[in-house]
């Protein structure tokens, strides 16, 4: 992508892994800590806010080394923390019974991002539209996350009673 998109060299397009791996475990430190000390699901869409710049960028922004490394960092940051997130969230929303079952699914859509994003790159000989299809979930899935509200725990004793 950043020799495609960017026209970076070789070697400079190869600083992006390390860029996506520091991102990613950024993310997963700050938006793991930080869903300890407010509601996971309002996490959640402070990532996808983050994504989203980052997505704006790589489809609206002149991209160059900096801005490439930035906008790539953000999307990285945000995969990293909601990976982080899910787990916790899926079992405040369906309970600790139905983690795996529910986060197998939600686990198993990361993957099938993959590779939708890389077929719609082959189909349309880029990533700019797999871009804008991503920016557009991104929108929809930013919608959605900041109408949902987080379930109200029960306490232990009307749990029990």
């Amino acid at each position: 992508i950043a020799q495609g998109m960017v026209k970076l060299d070789a070697m400079t397009a190869a600083n992006a892994v390390t860029v996506i791996s520091i991102a990613n475990l950024s993310g997963r430190l700050v938006l793991g800590i930080l869903s300890d000390k407010m509601s996971r699901i309002r996490v959640i869409t402070l990532g996808q806010v983050v994504s989203l710049v980052g997505m704006a960028a790589l489809l609206f922004a002149p991209l160059n080394e900096m801005t490439f490394f930035a906008a790539i960092a953000c999307v990285a940051f945000n995969f990293g923390g909601t990976i982080t997130v899910f787990p916790s969230l899926v079992s405040e929303f369906f309970g600790l019974n139905n983690l795996a079952k529910n986060y197998g699914v939600i686990y198993l859509g990361f993957g099938i991002g993959s590779i939708c994003g890389s077929l719609i790159a082959s189909l349309f000989g880029g990533f700019y539209v797999t871009f804008c299809v991503i920016f557009a979930l991104l929108i929809l899935s930013l919608a959605l996350s900041t109408t949902i509200r987080q379930p109200q725990r029960e306490s232990f004793q009307e749990a029990h009673a």
